[in-house]
């Protein structure tokens, strides 16, 4: 089948969902891929997923375009997060790659080009799957729980409002959508969506890239490998150092940590003022972090769908200390593959446990490692996902032939 992948970004290493499902469905599919590119950096990234695209189309998206549709979207019902990304050069590109390239389905990702796939579903003869991730209305709820100031609280409260309205009425516009996670999933259908319409699809990991390390691990070494210009990234770690690291030092005052991740934001990095605290900012692999720590970390407080984070920690064979909303969408048992702790004080013991019992942390390793490799295949998504685009096609063309 002839598929256009429509993401807001570029898919990279970084960005793994649609990379992988890409790299995999192009082994029995066309991709053409038309995305949207905010910066350089991003599209330095391309000639990672080009080569398994027969056509790739990047549309820029420049900030200052971004800022003026976010203003006028302010007294429309319109979330920000979705209205930063409007663009009219996107829709004319995505139109003329179904024409030209004769598309058979469109697939979107992110509720961020949600507006966009709505109207080709609509007005062009394609059958159209949204990939939905996350439910954002309920990473809002989230988030309006952690956040203090008070007109940060009121604005999240007007976003989260918007998006529970925005979130049900796009999943109407689609042939079929898809999630990461059945907890996410339920939280959609709480807003109203139609269960039928709705599939969970989880994410998987690419096992022969993140493969235990040869290299011995460092002594007391924790890390946290996250795109940390994001909120809940961010939010999580600079809490994990002010409540929970003091507990750790108390009793190993040695302990080092290790923050891996683009874009930390300046409170992020002055974390490092404390010589046993490193932040990288980017690196191009994160594996020789993982695999050299003693502990990873995951202390989100905020989470939606599946973090990836954890599958890549868990594949590496890295002992991992977990919050329960960090691995809810897992089927990850505590004790067996990694340990979950809520409140400050458990997750530091939990740490702490891993660090003075490597018998222990090294049974999580190689458990978490044979847990990922047997349940989180993208090869098994993506046939999956193949499935979905063979029905949804199906149906798009008996409606055509019944409208002849």
């Amino acid at each position: 089948m002839r598929i256009l992948y429509l993401t807001p970004y570029v898919p990279s290493r970084i960005r793994v969902r649609p990379f992988n499902l890409i790299k995999c469905l192009s082994a029995s599919h066309e991709i053409s891929l038309v995305s949207l590119v905010c910066d350089e950096y991003e599209r330095k990234l391309v000639h990672e997923v080009a080569e398994y695209c027969v056509s790739v189309d990047l549309v820029p998206l420049p900030k200052s375009r971004s800022y003026i549709n976010c203003l006028f979207s302010l007294p429309t019902p319109l979330p920000l997060r979705v209205a930063y990304y409007k663009s009219p050069e996107l829709e004319q590109c995505v139109r003329r790659v179904i024409r030209e390239r004769s598309i058979d389905v469109v697939h979107g990702e992110l509720i961020k080009i949600a507006p966009l796939l709505q109207k080709i579903a609509r007005e062009e003869n394609v059958a159209t799957l949204y990939d939905s991730v996350d439910c954002i209305s309920w990473y809002l709820q989230q988030q309006w729980n952690t956040v203090r100031d008070p007109l940060r609280k009121a604005f999240v409260f007007s976003e989260m409002r918007k998006m529970r309205r925005f979130e049900r009425s796009a999943l109407a516009s689609f042939d079929r959508t898809v999630i990461t996670s059945a907890h996410d999933r339920d939280c959609l259908l709480s807003l109203g969506a139609e269960a039928r319409n709705i599939a969970v699809m989880p994410n998987g990991v690419d096992t022969e890239y993140f493969t235990p390390s040869v290299s011995p691990q460092q002594e007391d070494t924790l890390v946290f490998c996250a795109k940390l210009d994001y909120y809940p990234n961010s939010h999580a770690i600079l809490h994990f150092c002010r409540e929970v690291l003091p507990r750790i030092w108390e009793r190993r005052p040695g302990v080092r940590l290790q923050l891996v991740g683009n874009n930390p934001p300046e409170a992020v990095r002055n974390l490092a003022s404390d010589e046993r605290i490193t932040v990288t900012g980017y690196v191009p692999d994160i594996r020789p972090y993982l695999g050299g720590a003693s502990v990873a970390l995951a202390p989100l407080h905020v989470a939606a769908g599946m973090q990836n984070k954890v599958l890549e920690a868990l594949a590496m064979g890295s002992p991992m200390v977990a919050t329960p909303g960090s691995c809810r969408s897992l089927r990850v048992k505590d004790g067996v593959h990694l340990l979950v702790a809520e409140g400050d004080q458990a997750f530091a013991g939990a740490v702490l446990r891993l660090l003075e019992d490597r018998q222990l942390a090294q049974n999580l390793g190689l458990a978490g490692r044979q847990f990922v490799v047997q349940n989180y295949s993208w090869i098994e998504a993506a046939k999956n996902l193949s499935d979905l685009y063979s029905q949804i096609a199906a149906v798009e063309e008996q409606q055509e032939l019944v409208m002849q």
